[in-house]
């Protein structure tokens, strides 16, 4: 599931765990005015400790994942993109294209893994520095490199729902009334010290035809994302349909290190994502999932 900055020297403050890669300064545009910041927007890093609420607010561990993205700006082209693994893994593996169709979200470039235990995914993605390189029309990234190093997993949400003021249950949504989802405060959360960008929440509803069609918004996509000191949640009234099932994540996300390289946000996360199945009430429409 379930990202920004001001321009400051990594390689003088963090060189052990984002490496000089001499690409702190903006490269110049080319010929015809185009730069890389015209096709993305930010790319980072990821691990999520992946947690399932049932209907009696109980959670169960689901087991971790790794994600590699490049976000893709409207408009945007990315090719050739690719990370390379660190140690012991070293080894480079290609990122895919993603087709968004939400509205609310963009297109990616993505490589993702799903790991039983922490341990495994240690293994498998080691928390080190991953370098990426992709192209565009715009400019190419050459060894850019973001790393997990001293980070670690926040602790996972509790969602709640709560409609004219109080808690409903989970089967009991009115789809004809503002839906306000909470969580306890995510005290782990902190301002960037770098001011590139704060620990983030992210909420997303999928409907059984289209993923992320309520979302939060992700940074420097939307300007009223989610940060850390946010408390709740508005899905308006009229947003979903009667009768329905619904999947969801409420995701806190800690962000050790931030950076700008080739001019745009990067970033390594940890983040704990709970993920959770809802029903409104009401007549349903067979129709809706065709």
């Amino acid at each position: 599931m379930p990202i920004h900055l001001r321009i400051i020297c990594f390689c003088c403050l963090t060189p052990l765990f984002i490496g000089c890669s001499q690409t702190d300064d903006v490269p110049p545009p080319n010929a015809g005015g185009d730069t890389i910041r015209n096709h993305v927007t930010f790319y980072g890093i990821g691990k999520v400790a992946r947690y399932q609420q049932h209907m009696d607010s109980s959670l169960e561990y689901l087991g971790p994942l790794f994600f590699a993205e490049i976000f893709i700006a409207a408009g945007g082209e990315v090719s050739a993109a690719s990370i390379m693994f660190p140690a012991p893994v070293s080894e480079r593996r290609p990122l895919e294209y993603r087709y968004s169709e939400s509205d609310e979200i963009g297109d990616v470039m993505y490589l993702s893994g799903k790991a039983e235990t922490d341990e495994e995914l240690e293994r498998n993605f080691p928390s080190g520095a991953f370098e990426f390189t992709f192209s565009t029309p715009g400019g190419n990234v050459v060894g850019s490199v973001v790393s997990f190093e001293g980070g670690s997993f926040p602790t996972q949400p509790i969602i709640i729902f709560e409609q004219d003021d109080r808690r409903i249950p989970f089967d009991k949504v009115d789809a004809n009334r503002d839906l306000i989802i909470s969580w306890p405060p995510f005290t782990e959360g902190r301002a960037d010290e770098n001011g590139v960008l704060d620990d983030l929440i992210f909420v997303a509803i999928d409907s059984c035809t289209v993923e992320d069609m309520v979302h939060s918004g992700r940074p420097f996509e939307k300007v009223d994302f989610l940060t850390f000191r946010a408390k709740d949640y508005v899905v308006p009234a009229g947003t979903l349909a009667t009768g329905q099932t619904y999947s969801m994540y409420v995701e806190h996300a800690l962000l050790p290190h931030t950076q700008r390289d080739y001019g745009m946000p990067a970033f390594a996360t940890f983040a704990a994502s709970t993920y959770m199945d809802f029903h409104t009430t009401g007549e349903m429409n067979p129709s809706y999932c065709d």
